[in-house]
């Protein structure tokens, strides 16, 4: 009988183990996400030679580049300000 017992806490510990092991691997912790650093505007200097995809750039003169981020936001504040100006004449005109 006592081999019998042995065996029990040793299935019966081994499943504990297993159970609490499993609910580690499990975890619902968040997952670091990929941020990558996007500027809002880039200078160029004129000369100075641009790795890109595409290859190479050399500006030849000094340039601005604005984000797509940027350059929606101020799309949209366009947009808006359009809207409003229109209801504003529509609202004159009647």
């Amino acid at each position: 009988m006592k081999t019998k017992s042995k065996a029990c806490a040793l299935v019966a510990t081994m499943l504990l183990s297993s159970l609490l092991t499993g609910c580690v691997t499990g975890s619902s912790a968040p997952k670091a996400s990929l941020q990558i650093y996007q500027p809002r505007v880039l200078q160029l200097p004129a000369g100075v030679p641009i790795q890109s995809k595409a290859g190479i750039y050399i500006p030849q003169v000094d340039e601005v580049w604005h984000s797509a981020a940027a350059y929606g936001e101020l799309e949209n504040q366009l947009i808006n300000t359009a809207a409003a100006l229109s209801q504003e004449r529509n609202a004159i005109q009647k």
